[in-house]
């Protein structure tokens, strides 16, 4: 406990062993431009130079603290530090990792602004120079509203490392929690102590933490420590049945479980591989079953496929474990020899088809000659380059002329409040029209390098995810209009992008307002995800309603869609709109703006007269209950919104807002949003990562509990 003339913040470090990364770690923690703190270095009885680095340090900085002891572990190792710390504030960093500059000065900051229990932040991974995003969380799809209630906080059930959070020694005091001695992975358990007692845990989505990734570590040797986890999983399920909250808890913690001991098992050293199928075995029931039953769509494939196995076995079902642990650790000996004799075989394939006599004799034997790249540019660029469509540059190079003086400024406003990641992908957006796009009429035919199109955690996403998996009832939309993208309706739009408790309110119940709703393929996806609803679909171009009124039609969906030929505006009124290409054929793109497609190339230009109206009239006269508000027309966007005021103070609905067809969108509707005063939360996603600078939307939501609620009757 603090007291009087103690430091502010506690920095607990574990040392065992790790003397080439202890100097680095030290430096990154004294260096930093917070100064009132303590460092309690805990020697968990090194034998390699650790401990004489550790005195080294603690002559030069009166600091750092030194406690000595025996060989106990990890977690009596993390126990050790808490019995000597002093300070308000405790802050867990693994020898081996780093601190980002000015992580405590940035911690104390939000933990005083936020009053929290504790401040959870994000992390990038490092291996010997290389820094990287790490690839397991998705810190984007976590919600930035303060977490107050059980059903906010499973959505970091998972991200359990002890490291990532910044505790007020008030709260551990009040509750006493200790790390479980005798485990490796210690920080699960305690994890979960502190997420189910804390009152009030704050996301800071910055990343603040170095995570070192080393072959050595306990976390990357799949050794015989890796057997803890099924004794880690039955405390954890003893916990959550006496809090009481194991159903609340059960897919969450069951797709954790589930997943992690069937890939830890899969790649565990082979000598312990039949102990850890033992443990799998040993931990199923009833409730294990149930999970993969009603929630397959939650693990991989393939753990899918290997517990759908095990739970039909003959063997499992009279509980011959020995047996059936002995069964799969011969399987899997089988499986991985012969993946070794293919990838034996792949390699050798490669060295002698390299060979230059061998090349004559394939053009030979096939009859044709082989293509090859000669040139290494001609690979470069099929590997990284990438091309560019886009219609709107010419608004976007006028706005920043236009803005150039204050532009620093409106971005500064922009990315305030936003994540780490979403100010680097606001600086990329603007950066490739401020900087990238040439001149160019015909950007069909124009490539730019994929590292300046994406952020790396994008690029490794694109070129690593799967392709999309569209159900089947929408294929018919993607057969007969070949360039919408299945990215985006994999996403939904941008639903799905948003944080799941946002997601399961939307979906519950509440009305949808569909602007620029094309020819119902948005509708007809909304109207499933959210059987409570209505959905107001909105299309002012005649050509594009008809389509619409006839999909609502074919997928039987007359009552719960309502198309309206109406585009939206701020005000109502007759506009021209342009229509690009044949008179009978839809256009995804008609707008008020005249954009610089050319009219060869896309099969003419027609001018439609259309009527507009405002958001709040619709909802009125359609009596809407609005949740959801999704807008992608062609740049009026900020338009539609300020004709959505009375709406939105009302309803709070979640906002989905294309804000790539025109800068004064990207940049002006997010600050007009914050000047309402109404707690909205704001991220930015690019949906189609074929396209990199179209279906870039913002997504606006509000506090859980005031989402859809009709502030008028409360």
């Amino acid at each position: 406990m603090a007291f009087m003339g103690s430091p502010t913040v506690s920095i607990a470090l574990p040392v065992y062993n790790v003397a080439p990364y202890l100097r680095a770690c030290l430096d990154s923690i004294v260096t930093q431009d917070f100064t009132d703190l303590e460092i309690i270095c805990v020697n968990d009885g090194s034998t390699d130079e650790s401990p004489a680095i550790l005195a080294e340090y603690a002559q030069r900085d009166p600091r750092i603290r030194i406690v000595d002891q025996t060989n106990r572990g990890l977690a009596s190792t993390r126990n050790t530090a808490l019995a000597h710390v002093r300070g308000r504030y405790l802050l867990h960093v693994d020898s081996d990792d780093l601190l980002r500059p000015g992580a405590v000065s940035r911690l104390v900051e939000e933990i005083e602004r936020t009053e929290a229990d504790f401040i959870v932040f994000q992390h990038v991974m490092i291996e010997d120079e290389r820094e990287f995003d790490n690839w397991y969380y998705d810190f984007d799809s976590w919600s930035l509203e303060p977490k107050t209630r059980l059903e906010q906080k499973l959505e970091i059930l998972h991200y359990h490392y002890t490291w990532s959070k910044f505790f007020r020694m008030e709260f551990l005091n009040q509750y006493d929690f200790r790390f479980p001695d005798g485990l490796q992975f210690d920080d699960n358990v305690y994890h979960w102590q502190v997420l189910l007692a804390a009152k009030k845990v704050v996301m800071l989505p910055e990343k603040l933490y170095k995570y070192r990734m080393r072959a050595g570590s306990i976390m990357w040797h799949r050794g015989r420590h890796h057997l803890d986890i099924f004794r880690i999983f039955r405390e954890g399920i003893a916990l959550f049945r006496e809090q009481g909250v194991y159903e609340a808890v059960f897919q969450d913690f069951m797709q954790y479980k589930m997943s992690l001991q069937y890939f830890w098992t899969r790649d565990i050293e082979p000598r312990f591989r039949y102990l850890a199928y033992r443990g799998i075995l040993d931990g199923l029931s009833a409730d294990e079953e149930r999970f993969v039953r009603e929630f397959p769509h939650r693990l991989d494939p393939e753990a899918i496929r290997f517990y759908e196995r095990v739970f039909a076995s003959p063997l499992y079902r009279q509980g011959a474990h020995r047996a059936l642990a002995l069964q799969l650790t011969a399987r899997r000996y089988l499986s991985s020899g012969r993946a070794r004799l293919r990838d034996r075989a792949r390699a050798l394939r490669a060295r002698v088809g390299g060979l230059p006599w061998v090349q004559p004799i394939k053009h030979r034997v096939l009859g044709r000659r082989l293509i090859e790249v000669q040139d290494p540019r001609c690979a470069d660029v099929l590997t990284n380059y990438q091309r560019v469509a886009t219609y709107w540059v010419n608004f976007w190079r006028d706005y920043l002329r236009e803005h150039h003086a204050d532009m620093p400024e409106r971005l500064a406003t922009l990315q305030r409040g936003l994540s780490e990641n979403d100010r680097a992908l606001v600086d990329t957006f603007v950066r490739i029209y401020d900087k990238y796009l040439p001149e160019c009429q015909d950007y069909s035919r124009f490539l730019l390098h994929r590292d300046l199109l994406w952020r790396p955690a994008e690029r490794f996403r694109h070129d690593t995810r799967p392709a999309p998996r569209i159900a089947g009832r929408y294929q018919a939309f993607l057969d007969e209009y070949p360039w919408l993208s299945a990215e985006v309706f994999e996403a939904l739009y941008g639903l799905n992008a948003f944080p799941r408790d946002i997601q399961a309110r939307i979906r519950a119940g509440g009305d949808v307002i569909d602007g620029g709703a094309f020819i119902g393929d948005s509708a007809v996806q909304f109207a499933d995800a959210c059987p409570n609803a209505r959905v107001l679909a909105l299309e002012p171009d005649p050509v594009n309603f008809k389509r619409l009124s006839e999909n609502v039609g074919r997928f039987g969906l007359q009552g719960r869609i309502i198309p309206e030929p109406q585009g939206l505006h701020d005000h109502r009124g007759h506009f021209e709109m342009h229509h690009h290409g044949a008179d009978d054929f839809p256009d995804q793109g008609t707008s008020l703006l005249a954009d610089f497609r050319d009219e060869t190339t896309h099969g003419g230009e027609s001018r439609v007269r259309c009527e507009f109206d405002t958001i709040d009239a619709l909802v009125e006269r359609h009596g809407l209950r609005p949740v959801l508000i999704k807008l992608d027309i062609e740049g009026l966007e900020k338009e539609a919104l300020l004709g959505a005021t009375e709406t939105i103070r009302r309803y709070r609905p979640a906002l989905i807002v294309s804000v790539y067809h025109h800068p004064k969108d990207f940049l002006e509707i997010k600050p007009w949003l914050e000047s309402l005063e109404l707690g909205y939360y704001f991220s930015f996603k690019r949906l189609d990562l074929q396209s990199p600078v179209a279906d870039m939307v913002m997504l606006c939501y509000p506090r859980l509990d005031t989402l859809g609620v009709d502030e008028s009757a409360a």
